[in-house]
């Protein structure tokens, strides 16, 4: 994915048929999360941003680590809705043996991982994300953030992100979020991650 965007933002279609990731998320959230949620970032950091030719001449990536609250708050939610529906394919497959090899060294295995990422998950007090990310020595690592703060991209680069925000599961799952998690897990986007890598 290229994130290096500027204003006007122009929100990104799904990559896939809004239905295409039933039984785990269904038609009715997607379409909510998608061109209600994420849209309304959209339109909201345009507007702020519009009477700001400095703000203009920013890329999406430095909008969402500003610290004015208000851009920072809508670029992040555009940058992590963006990563998010990227990181899931209704065509899953599992991860290559190079990820596999990260994953190993980095968490002891790929199940380890994943119990911590679902850990991460569970633990999150409110809004937030989950993040499994790469440092600049090609290491991974399971970071959290809330509300819509992004990880620290001059330290990371994000390969895939989970939200775990109500809006995501409730209309499927209502407060059942483990069951929500356990559902993203089977769709995934491993090969996605792993074009975002520096390392592979």
């Amino acid at each position: 994915m290229n994130f290096d965007k500027y204003y006007p933002f122009k929100a990104v279609p799904l990559s896939y048929d809004i239905k295409a990731l039933c039984p785990d998320i269904s038609e009715y959230t997607l379409y909510f999360h998608h061109d209600k949620h994420y849209c309304g970032y959209v339109d909201k950091l345009n507007s702020l941003i519009e009477h700001s030719p400095l703000m203009q001449n920013i890329p999406l990536e430095g909008l969402a680590m500003t610290e004015d609250k208000d851009i920072r708050t809508n670029a992040g939610g555009i940058y992590n809705h963006e990563l998010y529906f990227a990181s899931l394919t209704p065509q899953y497959r599992e991860p290559s043996a190079a990820m596999l090899g990260k994953m190993n060294a980095s968490f002891g295995s790929a199940e380890e991982m994943m119990k911590k990422i679902s850990g991460a998950a569970m633990g999150i007090t409110g809004s937030g994300w989950v993040w499994l990310a790469e440092d600049r020595k090609g290491r991974l690592d399971i970071l959290v953030t809330k509300d819509q703060d992004t990880i620290d991209l001059d330290k990371y680069t994000p390969l895939l992100n989970i939200d775990v925000w109500e809006h995501a599961y409730y209309l499927d799952r209502q407060n059942r979020r483990a069951e929500y998690i356990k559902s993203v897990m089977n769709i995934i986007n491993w090969v996605g991650a792993e074009n975002r890598s520096n390392f592979t």
